[in-house]
């Protein structure tokens, strides 16, 4: 109801109230006729009409009123208002992050690969002094350290999420004929399947006492960094070279063609290695293809020579250089399998048909109550991560008998 019914309704009151009195008037003490008392029956009716519907407009003005007040007072509270995309702050960099995860102002965050647009980070005076490097910098830097498949030069594909991911598979590239002038052209199809790659979770606990926490000396972000990075890195690593794909990634070496078989369980000779390098067709044999071999395979191969009495093997002879085999470089991996029956101890790999799928960033987290007993913080890393063979072509292995 508006005032101006209100209002309304008083006038309206007013009148019935007047014409009330003008009646008792008329009667000057005598008993009503029966027109005089429906008349006055009908004016009490509407003057208690009125009375109950000015009441419900004024209840009504008062409610709307301390709406507004109570919006008012509660719009004064900016902060309850205004709506916040996310609990941590982009804008706020990694160390800022990392330093109120450890103070427990913050308990979450997710750190993602830093930016980097035209200039390098290899070379100082390209760009590196000004790149500053995230949390998953530092643990992608651990991982190629630990995955000797990522530092040959595997394909990585980053994705936000972790839903499965459906890669092309080519498993036969196409022919061709040749074919003569006016003669119809022969069909030839290349045969592609398809690799699920998923989001396997790697994590790590690592468990910091409150007293090195409030040590400002101690440089407590680089030391979890190492310890928690290294424990997730090191088992993604491993499944990356010789996982077996159930439950878990398909590594590189089983991932490979076994293009041939040793004589016996525990040799490998220079014959074997020619026989892999020379089943690897053509067009994969160019800068991208690698050796992994497993450490114990290679004190077998540094003794190995060709037929002119020349080592096959050929030590890198500066710093972060690979060694060489048969003109291609080698990449000693320690979770690939000795040299034993059945195993898979060298493999041969056009590296972009191996790929490796990281979602999201490194999930670090913190908690107070785990270990509330001993004094104890926990900081829990997370890292999801799969790879499989994209290319059957392009990976090769030689197969202990």
């Amino acid at each position: 109801m508006s005032p101006q019914d209100i209002k309304a309704s008083f006038e309206a009151r007013q009148h019935a109230v007047s014409e009330l009195r003008r009646l008792v008037e008329d009667v000057d003490g005598a008993e009503f006729n029966a027109e005089q008392q429906a008349e006055f029956d009908r004016q009490n009716t509407a003057i208690d009409d009125l009375d109950a519907r000015i009441r419900s407009g004024l209840d009504h003005i008062e409610r709307e009123a301390k709406a507004a007040e109570a919006l008012d007072e509660f719009r004064a509270y900016g902060d309850l208002t205004t709506p916040h995309e996310s609990a941590v702050d982009p804008t706020v960099d990694e160390e800022t992050l990392f330093r109120q995860l450890v103070t427990g102002e913050i308990r979450s965050f997710t750190s993602l690969p830093s930016e980097r647009r035209d200039m390098t980070k290899g070379t100082a005076t390209a760009g590196g002094n000004i790149v500053h490097s995230t949390m998953f910098d530092r643990i992608w830097d651990k991982l190629e350290e630990e995955s000797q498949v990522i530092k040959a030069g595997a394909t990585v594909i980053n994705t936000a999420s972790g839903e499965d991911l459906l890669v092309p598979k080519v498993t036969t590239n196409p022919g061709a004929t040749l074919t003569d002038e006016g003669v119809a052209l022969t069909e030839h199809q290349s045969v592609l399947g398809q690799v699920t790659l998923g989001a396997f979770k790697y994590g790590s606990l690592c468990q910091v006492s409150t007293e090195l926490l409030d040590d400002s000396l101690f440089n407590v972000g680089n030391f979890v960094t190492r310890i928690g990075g290294q424990a997730v890195t090191r088992a993604l690593g491993t499944d990356l070279s010789n996982g077996s794909g159930s439950s878990k990634p398909k590594g590189i070496a089983q991932a490979a063609t076994s293009f041939a078989t040793s004589a016996t369980a525990t040799t490998i000779t220079a014959a074997n290695l020619i026989e892999v390098w020379s089943t690897m067709p053509t067009p994969y044999k160019n800068t991208d293809t690698a050796w992994i071999i497993s450490p114990e395979a290679i004190k077998l191969i540094r003794l190995l020579v060709d037929s002119n009495g020349q080592y096959i093997w050929q030590p890198g002879l500066q710093a972060d250089t690979p060694a060489n085999l048969l003109g291609y470089p080698v990449y000693i991996d320690g979770n690939i399998d000795a040299a034993t029956s059945g195993k898979r101890a060298v493999v041969f790999a056009h590296m972009p048909s191996y790929a490796v799928r990281i979602a999201g960033g490194l999930k670090v987290d913190r908690s107070d109550d785990y270990a509330f007993n001993t004094g104890l913080v926990t900081f829990r890393f997370q890292l999801r991560g799969d790879g499989d063979g994209i290319d059957d072509n392009g990976i090769g292995c030689l197969t202990q008998a």
